[in-house]
Parts: structure tokens; sequence; C-alpha cells
């Protein structure tokens, strides 16, 4: 995370060194604040194995559970454009961002039914949980735009996205609480960002936007391992909760600018 962090800000500052001394004629740097709202699509975390796990069936081991990742955003921009000789604008930025709310999805199973004499190891069934969460997250684009109306453009965004990922998953079976499975995936993703925005300069040097960024940074997967008083027991030998999800989704964004 750190090397593409430090690469993206590489970038922004020779692109603001190649530009600063035209920026009067041809373009500016600027700087600002965004605010924004997580609308994750792809919240499903799906289950993947073990396969002694799966083979307890669907009304004791669910095929997926579907966390919330949603909620306020908040970050910091700064990027530099260039007016072309007509109404086109072209841009770099990056921007940084943190935020947003975690809440878990969970399912309740049926008991898990033996064959006497023996006992069965869940007679309440087990619970299953899953977590998503962003850490830092940003990206690098480009923008192309074009000016609508004086101080007013719309624009088009694209470029690499990049983002501290943690996947949780947990297991316990149901009135016996010290039985139980817990994973924790902590991991750096990159992917893609794309979006639309418009933006207008409400006086000299100080600008408003709003936009919508559908970020792509892939799968991550996490694996929850049975602690000592799960691996004592013979019935409950191989069963670990395997866990895929996505980290998809859009954000609306509203931003402030400073135009240097």
């Amino acid at each position: 995370m750190q090397r593409v962090v430090l690469a993206a800000v590489a970038a922004m500052t020779v692109c603001f060194s190649a530009g600063s001394a035209q920026a009067k004629d041809s373009g500016s740097v600027y700087g600002g604040i965004v605010v924004g709202n997580l609308m994750g699509t792809d919240r499903n975390v799906e289950t993947v194995g073990s396969s002694a796990f799966r083979a307890l069936g669907p009304t004791i081991a669910p095929s997926r559970v579907k966390p919330e990742l949603d909620g306020l955003s908040y970050g910091v921009i700064i990027g530099n454009h260039y007016n072309t000789n007509g109404p086109l604008i072209v841009g770099l930025e990056i921007d940084i961002s943190g935020g947003g709310d975690a809440t878990p999805g969970s399912f309740s199973g049926a008991p898990i039914v033996v064959t006497a004499p023996a006992v069965s190891p869940a007679p309440a069934g087990l619970t299953t949980s899953a977590t998503k969460e962003y850490g830092l997250r940003g990206s690098l684009r480009g923008r192309l735009g074009v000016k609508v109306l004086d101080g007013f453009s719309v624009y088009t965004t694209g470029g690499l996205a990049f983002a501290h990922v943690e996947t949780t998953a947990s297991v316990v079976v149901n009135g016996a609480p010290t039985l139980a499975w817990n994973g924790r995936n902590t991991q750096n993703l990159t992917g893609w960002a794309i979006g639309v925005g418009a933006e207008f300069e409400v006086i000299d040097g100080v600008i408003v936007r709003g936009e919508y960024i559908y970020t792509d940074l892939g799968d991550a997967t996490v694996t929850a391992v049975g602690n000592d008083a799960v691996n004592a027991q013979v019935t409950l030998t191989g069963i670990e909760y395997l866990a895929r999800t996505d980290y998809r989704g859009g954000e609306a964004r509203a931003g402030v600018l400073l135009s240097f």
C-alpha cells in the first residue's frame, strides 16, 4: 500500500512541477476536501469451503451472508488541470479517503443432527458471521471534461484505485460460545475507478463539485479456523469456514476545492 501511495504522490508531484509554470495561462493546481456516501452494490460474503463445512447443508451452513458496507466517507483531493484552446479540459488528480460503516452479516443455522448414541456437537445450531471494511483508500485518475457554461463544466474520470481492507469471519456454536471459529484477513487491494461529475466555480478560485465514482478492487478471502475447544471435538474435525467477498461499489461525493 505504501508503494502505491508513494507512486501516486510522485506522479502528482511531476504533474505539478510541469504545470505550475503554465498555471496562470493554461490551467491550475487545485486541492480540497470531499465528503461522500458509500453505496456498495455487491455486498455478499460467499461460502467457498471447507468441504466439511459446506457438507453440513444450507440450513446449518449458509451459502452466503450479507454484511453492510455504507455510510459517510471523507477525504482530500489534489490535482492539476489544463485548459486547452477550446472548451476541453484535461487533468490528473489523486484522492485519499477514509470512513464508512461496517455492519456484520450473520446467519443462525439449524441444529446439527447426529445418529444416536453420538451426541450432537451443536444441538442448538451454529451462528455464522462476516464483516468487510475499508481502511485507507484512494485513487489516481485522469479527468476529461468540457466547459458547458462560464464557470460550469462536466467531466468523466478514471484510473487506478487502491485500498487497505479487512475481512473477518466467525462461527459460534449456539449455547456453547467457547466452541468457536475465527478468522481475520487484512490486505492491500488494487483495481480501477471510473466516474462522472460536474463542478462550478462559485467565485474566483473556489470550486464546488458533485460526482459519482464506481470502484472495483476485486475479491478478498478469509478463513475462520477452530479454537482449541473445537479441535478437541473429533466430530468437528475439518470444519472451517472459508469465505470470499468482493470490494466493489459506488460512492456519491461532494467537495469544495481551491484553485491556485
